[in-house]
């Protein structure tokens, strides 16, 4: 009685149950850090797109719009837009003018 006894049906079936939880740890660990990982990298280019200098020629073409005086406000806007110059600040000469 113990000859009729196969053991390979259950070697499958051992197996199977092997993989099976070796893809669900793989899936545990592998999801999350390629999420990390995407959102990473996304955080990175946004960040060189975000503070990339204007190329050479556009800053010179700023400069010359703000030194030409026929240029209207809306390209003079933009001018100080591509340099950097903030805007919001009151000028010196206000601040002087208005002491008693």
């Amino acid at each position: 009685m113990i000859d009729a006894f196969d053991p390979a049906p259950l070697d499958g079936s051992r197996k199977f149950h092997r993989w099976r939880s070796l893809t669900s740890t793989l899936l545990v660990v592998a999801l999350p850090l390629a999420s990390i990982g995407g959102a990473t990298a996304a955080g990175y280019f946004s960040y060189v797109i975000a503070n990339t200098k204007p190329n050479v020629d556009t800053t010179k073409l700023a400069v010359s719009i703000l030194k030409s005086g026929d240029a209207s406000p809306e390209m003079r806007v933009w001018a100080t837009e591509v340099l950097g110059i903030p805007t919001d600040r009151l000028p010196v000469t206000s601040l002087i003018a208005s002491r008693p």
